[in-house]
């Protein structure tokens, strides 16, 4: 009887250890088109794809997720949880939100520019498996008061693993309750893409008309875990784990209030760094300065 359990316990492990290839397509469901870096990841761990330029993802996990959740999210698409053995070898359409645009009003531009959080200090890399976007608030003070229009974003790199790669800018806003990245407020895809050794990246945001909230905004740095950006894997017993760069950087600031600036999209879910609650790295925050106009 023993033998018998012992066995049957050992197929088990077996079957669930084993490695398959999780692939499939993400549409439009309006246009049919291809659904481009939609982060698909499987809920409850750190394992997650994104979809290439055609919409198609592909990946070798461990039997047993495919029977779990996944949870897919992308820029102006509804997030959507699915599960993974429905998702695999199949076309998922996902449904489209409906952005309504603001009315703009036009006055005359005085070139007036702002500085928030210039880099002046040593740039370090940080690397944190299954993390897919991370974020720095930049909040509406005195001294930005009159220039409140994004101009553009710079995002500063680590030396190491910085090979050609991809990456995405979000811009969002906060939730006035709980202090996390709500809605984006560019509804405009916008990849990165630096060469290998780049240490520093403008991206123009100016001609978006992104104007700060009184409550701040979020600029989010948003990893690809597409083949094009893959750098090694960790060997583990149980199975490999897959690095994408570039790796973003992380300096230190002279912070007063508020000091809360980095935040983390993991399994699905916005959080604050834990960071912030370590004494030594509360003035540290992704490298990333801001360039206000009126």
């Amino acid at each position: 009887m023993k033998k018998s359990i012992f066995l049957f316990l050992f197929v088990t492990i077996q079957a669930f250890s084993q490695q398959v290839l999780f692939k499939g397509t993400l549409l439009d469901a309006k246009t049919k088109k291809p659904v481009v870096y939609a982060n698909i990841s499987f809920l409850n761990s750190n394992k997650g794809i994104s979809t290439t330029t055609e919409g198609t993802f592909a990946m070798y996990v461990q039997q047993k997720y495919t029977y779990t959740k996944v949870h897919i999210s992308c820029l102006n698409y509804k997030d959507t949880i699915v599960e993974a053995i429905d998702l695999s070898n199949s076309t998922l359409l996902l449904q489209p939100k409906l952005n309504i645009l603001e009315e703009v009003v036009l006055t005359k531009r005085v070139n007036r520019t702002f500085l928030q959080d210039k880099v002046k200090k040593k740039v370090h890399g940080i690397h944190s498996v299954g993390m897919r976007m991370m974020a720095k608030y930049f909040p509406k003070d005195k001294k930005n008061k009159y220039r409140s229009y994004v101009s553009k974003a710079t995002i500063y790199f680590s030396k190491r693993h910085n090979k050609k790669s991809k990456f995405r800018v979000r811009v969002f806003n906060r939730d006035d309750k709980t202090g996390l990245p709500k809605d984006d407020i560019l509804n405009v895809n916008v990849p990165v893409i630096i060469t290998e050794g780049q240490l520093k990246v403008e991206v123009d945001l100016s001609n978006y008309d992104i104007e700060m909230p009184t409550n701040g905004l979020f600029i989010a740095f948003e990893k690809l875990f597409i083949p094009f950006n893959e750098y090694g894997k960790k060997q583990s017993a149980s199975e490999n784990e897959v690095f994408y760069a570039p790796v973003i950087g992380f300096t230190k600031y002279n912070y007063k209030k508020p000091k809360d600036r980095t935040y983390y999209y993991i399994k699905g879910l916005w959080s604050m760094s834990a960071l912030n609650q370590i004494s030594s790295f509360k003035k540290f925050a992704p490298a990333i300065s801001l360039t206000l106009t009126n």
